[in-house]
């Protein structure tokens, strides 16, 4: 009886030294593999930022975007023709990160965004614009969104600032009851609710459309017009950027809106939207 308990005894004894050996082996591969995967490098992301003649304001946009959680990324300052210190700010920042290409003639935020597009060297495209935020973990989350959901075109929430009282958030919350089940196409139809800055898109793919020069506004909204029924999108469910509209800004100028709206209703576009119902839309909605 003594022997056949001893025997017990040693046997669990046995196993419980077999249990703690697997577990150790266990937490040395978990940490292996953790090494290991921190170690895999992520895909370079270039971030665009035209500008002209904002040297008194644009550090504030360059440094949210060099301030990314999210490491592997290019900053690509395409200055339009500034006549101010804009050049000689940038260069005071003495970042690897930076590449500064100056443009001698000014020719538009859309023309200087389409040769930054060309001259990045990231596998994604996102844009800030000068005068604008981006939340420090913009980039990141965006990205692992896009890997997750396996998409071509990711866009994000924004806050537009006006004048410094009014706060509106894009997407609003009906329009977020057609993005909850995806029916993006559907939503664009009633009006635009992806900016500029909240984009992060494939460089083969944004490559193929670029921005329409001749928009002096609305760019974004006849961008996504002609991409969103050819890609696969994901939507970031959260406020990952702020835009401030200036006094200086196209985007109060009625001229350059009302040009911008000719120019969307005589325009051909994929998606299934009747143009001339987003020209009212757009009409009704001018500030």
């Amino acid at each position: 009886m003594i022997n056949d308990e001893s025997n017990l005894f040693l046997k669990e004894l046995v196993i419980i030294k077999i249990i703690k050996i697997i577990s150790m082996i266990s937490i040395i591969i978990f940490f292996e593999l953790k090494i290991n995967s921190s170690n895999i490098p992520m895909d370079k992301i270039s971030v665009i930022i035209p500008t002209y003649n904002r040297g008194y304001l644009i550090l504030k946009s360059v440094k949210s975007v060099l301030n990314q959680t999210y490491p592997n990324i290019e900053v690509l300052i395409v200055d339009d023709g500034s006549t101010d210190d804009t050049e000689n700010l940038i260069n005071n920042l003495n970042n690897d990160k930076i590449k500064y290409i100056k443009i001698k003639k000014n020719n538009g935020a859309s023309y200087a965004r389409n040769i930054g597009i060309m001259k990045a060297s990231g596998k994604y495209i996102s844009f800030q614009d000068s005068d604008d935020n981006y939340h420090y973990d913009k980039l990141e989350k965006q990205y692992n969104n896009l890997i997750k959901k396996k998409s071509d075109f990711d866009f994000c929430k924004i806050c537009l600032h006006i004048n410094e009282k009014i706060k509106i958030v894009f997407p609003t919350i009906k329009q977020e009851k057609n993005l909850k089940k995806k029916k993006y196409e559907n939503e664009l139809c009633n009006g635009n609710y992806i900016s500029t800055q909240s984009i992060l898109v494939k460089k083969t793919i944004i490559k193929k459309y670029l921005f329409d020069i001749n928009f002096p506004r609305l760019q974004d909204y006849d961008l996504v017009l002609r991409m969103i029924p050819n890609l696969k999108v994901s939507y970031t469910d959260e406020i990952l950027v702020d835009l401030y509209r200036e006094k200086d800004s196209i985007g109060n100028s009625p001229k350059k809106y009302n040009e911008s709206l000719n120019l969307l209703l005589n325009k051909k576009y994929d998606i299934k939207c009747n143009i001339e119902t987003i020209y009212n839309i757009f009409k009704k909605n001018q500030q």
